[in-house]
Order: structure tokens, then C-alpha cells, then sequence
């Protein structure tokens, strides 16, 4: 068995380009953008005013003049005016271009404004261009205000709209084909006998990838017989980039998958990682259809934590533990959790206890779980590991 470092460098190495695609900003989603996008003038493109109040020259202001007649008013808005009379001021709102002659803003909340004088009443130190948003202080035109590899947040969609971008080159999320396996499995709304079970992972796996972003994902479910995997595989690995299985990929008699991969042209990367849970984890490649596949295990703690940590996990986020955890076993460990956040800004991780890893339930009341690495056996509490969320961060 290979180690997890060794996988996640295969997978880099073997995960294929899904292409590009365009995010639009009617539609606001959280693709990664592919391209840099560029100030298209300066920001802000003029001196602008940052409260409202009055515009006076500062050279006026700083001889000792407290009082100016207003000379006119300033919406946002409207072109930029000019204060022709230096002894006089003029009413200016948030968002207009700082009047040509006067540079110093002061604020309503400074002044009384009575039979058309304004009167400075509130007397404290002041700057010249005061309460002035520069020209081209926050950026000029040309500069890189985004760089490509950029997953998009709000913030990111407020500056494109700013700049003009109605859309955005990004990279295209592959289509994604979650398979369910076995002859035990029901569907939901039905009533299981007592020997079967309900198909619940491909829907917690589901939820975690459109929770990440991912939205062309449709649900399939096989039984454990060769020929229906087969035609499946031969008619779906046409239409996507993405072939999720849960289940199948162990060493029992009917675990058909690995076997009917191989038989069906995909090129096996890797199959079994030095971990618990999630030990049988397998992922190919057809290099034919350019289609990539990840042959989860079948116990739904399992299943979760493989897609999660291999496929779903980008940002390094690390907690530490409230307590003592002894594993020796020589295996990366990972350990659902329970995170709380201290007033000091600490994030902390609770462990929590799971009989096996097919103990669904168990996850109930778990963030995530934290990644134990396999060259230790004590792990103290106050020690910092690496804490993959159950959704994006």
C-alpha cells in the first residue's frame, strides 16, 4: 500500500484537465477563475468625496476661515464641478468628484449650515484631503486586481462587476457520476427488509460536493453483477469526467469493480492507501474517454472521508486537540471531530468516539475530522493537526 502523500502526488499527477468554462455574473457561483482580471481604469477614477458634509480649499481652512458661504450643492452623480470662490464652500455627497479648488472635506456632523453660511462648530485636527478618497489609490489602470487560481467569494464578484467583467473565463467543474453498488441496498423511500439497507451515501456524497461547488451531479446505483456494471460504465464513462463508486473495491467475492475496470480499459494509478478509515481506495484513469475514477469503499464513514480528503479538500486548516488520542497502528488516522473556536481565536477539536467505520450515525454531531500522520502513535492534546471540514471554509 502506498502512503497518503504518495496518493495525493498521483492523483495531482493523473487527475485530468476538465477544460474551461464561463462564469457569468447573473449566475454568481464559486467557480476558480482562469484568467487575470485586469483594472480597466483607475480606482477610484477620480478624487472622491467619502462623507458627506462641505468642500473648502485647505490653504483657506488652515489661515483660520470657519466660516464659508455655500455656493452650491454636489450630488453624487453629477460631473465634477469647481469652487471658483475660495471663500466660499460647496455641499458635497458621499460618492462625487472632489470639487476642482478644494481640498479638504468636512463632515455635516463638523458644521451648521444656517441662512446659506456653513459654520465649522466642532474644532479638531485636520489633513489636507481629508475625508477624500484618492485617485487611483486603490489601483491603476492595468494592474492585476485578481489573479487566475482564484476560487470566487463575493468580495472577488464585487471587484469583476467593478471592473466590467459580465463574465469570467474559469475552470470547468467536471460532470460528475456518483455510483451506489450492492445487492443490499434499497431505495429511500422504500421499506428495507431486515437483511437490506438504505442507499444514504450517495446522497451525504452528493451533498459534500455541491457544498464544494460541484453541480452536475447525477446518481446512479448497480447491482453486483459484472455484465450491468460493464454496460453501464461502457455507456455513462461517455458522458462524464467523473465516475464516483461506493462500494465494490474491497477483496470480497463480489467486489467486481476493480477487476471489470482493468477488463474495460481503465488504467489503475493505485489501489489501497496506508490509512483508516478508507484503506481500499482505488482511482484510475481511461485514458481513452479521458474519464477518471474513484473507487470508494462502501462503509459510509469511509467513503466520506476519502472523497473529502482526495478529491474535496484544498485550503490547509489546522485545529488542535482538547485531548489525548494513542493510535498505534502504523496507518494515517483520520478522527471525526467536533470543533468549538476559543475567544482567543483558536480552533479546537474534539475527537469523537466511533465504533467502526461504517457507524454513520456517528458523524451526527462532527465538523469534519482531523488528519493523525502515520509516523506517530501519541498524540497530546494542545498538538496542532490538519482539520478537513465536512463543508468548504
Amino acid at each position: 500500500m502506498i502512503t497518503v502523500a504518495e496518493a495525493l502526488k498521483l492523483i495531482k499527477l493523473h487527475m485530468p484537465e476538465f477544460g474551461f468554462s464561463e462564469a457569468k455574473l447573473a449566475d454568481l457561483s464559486d467557480e476558480v477563475v482562469a484568467q487575470d482580471l485586469i483594472a480597466d481604469r483607475d480606482y477610484p477614477p477620480f478624487h472622491r468625496v467619502m462623507m458627506d458634509g462641505i468642500a473648502v480649499s485647505w490653504n483657506v481652512f488652515s489661515e483660520g476661515m470657519r466660516e464659508f458661504r455655500v455656493a452650491g450643492i454636489c450630488p453624487a452623480g453629477d460631473p465634477q464641478t469647481s469652487l471658483t470662490d475660495l471663500s466660499t464652500c460647496l455641499e458635497v455627497m458621499t460618492g462625487t468628484p472632489l470639487p476642482i479648488g478644494s481640498d479638504l472635506v468636512i463632515p455635516y456632523e463638523h458644521i451648521e449650515i444656517k441662512d446659506g453660511v456653513a459654520r465649522v462648530t466642532q474644532e479638531t485636527s485636520r489633513t489636507y484631503l481629508e475625508n477624500v478618497h484618492l485617485k487611483s489609490s486603490d489601483a491603476k489602470k492595468g494592474d492585476v486586481l485578481l489573479k487566475s487560481g482564484l476560487s470566487l467569494n463575493g468580495p472577488h464578484w464585487g471587484i469583476a462587476a467593478s471592473v466590467g467583467y459580465a463574465s469570467i473565463k474559469a475552470l470547468r467543474k467536471p460532470r460528475i457520476n456518483i455510483i451506489s453498488t450492492g445487492d443490499e441496498l434499497v431505495a429511500v423511500e422504500d421499506q428495507p427488509l431486515n437483511h437490506q439497507i438504505r442507499r444514504s451515501n450517495a446522497y451525504a456524497l452528493k451533498a459534500s460536493l455541491k457544498l464544494h461547488g460541484h453541480h452536475e451531479v447525477e446518481l446512479s446505483h448497480l447491482s453486483d453483477e459484472t455484465q450491468a456494471i460493464e454496460a453501464h460504465y461502457l455507456a455513462e464513462s461517455q458522458k462524464f469526467d467523473l465516475m464516483i463508486y461506493s462500494g465494490g473495491v474491497s477483496k470480497g467475492k463480489f467486489d467486481f469493480l476493480p477487476s471489470t475496470w482493468r477488463k474495460l480499459g481503465v488504467t489503475e494509478i493505485f489501489h489501497g492507501i496506508s490509512q483508516r478509515p478508507g484503506k481500499p481506495l482505488w482511482f484510475g484513469v481511461d485514458k481513452t474517454t479521458k474519464t477518471t475514477i474513484l473507487g470508494l469503499p462502501g462503509n459510509p464513514v469511509s467513503s466520506l472521508v476519502c472523497l473529502h480528503r482526495y478529491f474535496l479538500s484544498s485550503r490547509e486548516i489546522w485545529a488542535k486537540l482538547t485531548e489525548e488520542i494513542i493510535f498505534k497502528k502504523d496507518l494515517t488516522y483520520f478522527m471525526p471531530v467536533k470543533m468549538t473556536f476559543t475567544s482567543e481565536g483558536t480552533l479546537l477539536a474534539t475527537p469523537l468516539k466511533i465504533k467502526n467505520s461504517g457507524e454513520f450515525s456517528a458523524l451526527a454531531e462532527s465538523d469534519g475530522f482531523i488528519e493523525l500522520p502515520q509516523d506517530q502513535s501519541l498524540f497530546k492534546a494542545g498538538e496542532a493537526f490538519r482539520f478537513h471540514p465536512w463543508r468548504a471554509i
